[in-house]
């Protein structure tokens, strides 16, 4: 998106309104106008509106024609509630980058299901607190750029070298789209994983999860960001990354841990549905492709 309006929707939870004007404030710093619908400041219990409202704010989004991409302002909780109210046309003939990550996970499934990249990146609450690298890295992927290689702050878990489309995001919030139209894992993907505040046994939980439906043996590779707050709670017990190893070294794919990816002090955006190479032994996860065009064929 060279020019035009950065259109801001809240598909999933209300957000503190004091981190929502910084990040607006960053947003306009990078060089972007924004646009706000009155109903993205909309509450209704845990949710930003009742479930049509936030369908038809995100449609108007998608057919203004002066917004040239769409930045959530939180994550949270609510779009599993909606995915399936969704015009598939609409997200099949977009060309719109979408931005988000945590919720948004499920709606960048879609996507990805409907032929589309989209940008796992930061929300706007978020992207005050962001260091200026990962602003910048979201802004030139907005613009079209190829952006450089991401280096692992964390160990590798099983050597190797992958490429494959980008797929997945938040754990929590994919594992309970098993089993509908809306999980997005080809064969061959290279699958993104982070989350927060969720204790090492249920990291377990959900990756057998994904593993007893037959999600992890279709992925070339695994890309592990931030676990933020993932704590054990007693010592005697596995830590996070004990647990990750333990279920995922056994499928014999390039598994990386330590991404600057997620819940975490960083956030760096990486286009989701677009071609990337793992290579878990230099460290790396390196973008192919921009956002916001049909997913490559190869």
């Amino acid at each position: 998106m060279q020019r035009g309006k950065l259109g801001i929707f809240a598909p999933s939870s209300p957000f503190p309104e004091d981190r929502f004007e910084a990040g607006c404030t960053r947003l306009r710093a990078l060089g972007f106008e924004l646009e706000i619908p009155a109903i993205t400041h909309a509450r209704s219990g845990y949710l930003a509106g009742s479930d049509p409202e936030r369908v038809e704010a995100f449609h108007a989004l998608l057919d203004d024609p002066a917004v040239t991409g769409l930045m959530a302002a939180r994550g949270g909780y609510g779009l599993h509630r909606i995915v399936d109210r969704l015009d598939p046309a609409r997200l099949a003939r977009t060309t719109k980058p979408v931005v988000g990550f945590s919720d948004l996970c499920a709606l960048h499934a879609a996507l990805q299901g409907a032929g589309l990249t989209s940008i796992h990146g930061p929300v706007v609450t978020q992207l005050a607190d962001l260091p200026t690298a990962d602003a910048e890295r979201l802004a030139a992927l907005l613009r079209g750029a190829l952006v450089a290689p991401l280096e692992a702050e964390g160990p590798t878990l099983h050597p190797g070298v992958a490429t494959g489309p980008l797929v997945g995001g938040c754990l929590s919030v994919l594992v309970p789209l098993v089993g509908t139209p809306f999980l997005f894992v080809p064969e061959g993907a290279v699958l993104l994983l982070e989350d927060v505040g969720e204790a090492p046994y249920r990291l377990d939980r959900m990756l057998t999860h994904l593993h007893l439906a037959g999600v992890l043996a279709r992925v070339a590779g695994v890309a592990l960001g931030a676990f933020e707050g993932c704590r054990r709670a007693r010592p005697h017990e596995p830590d996070a990354l004990e647990v990750l190893a333990e279920r995922l070294t056994p499928l014999g794919v390039p598994v990386l841990a330590g991404l600057p990816v997620g819940h975490g002090a960083r956030n760096a955006a990486l286009t989701l549905g677009a071609t990337v190479t793992l290579d878990a032994d230099a460290r790396t996860l390196a973008p192919h492709h921009a956002a916001g065009a049909p997913r490559p064929s190869a």
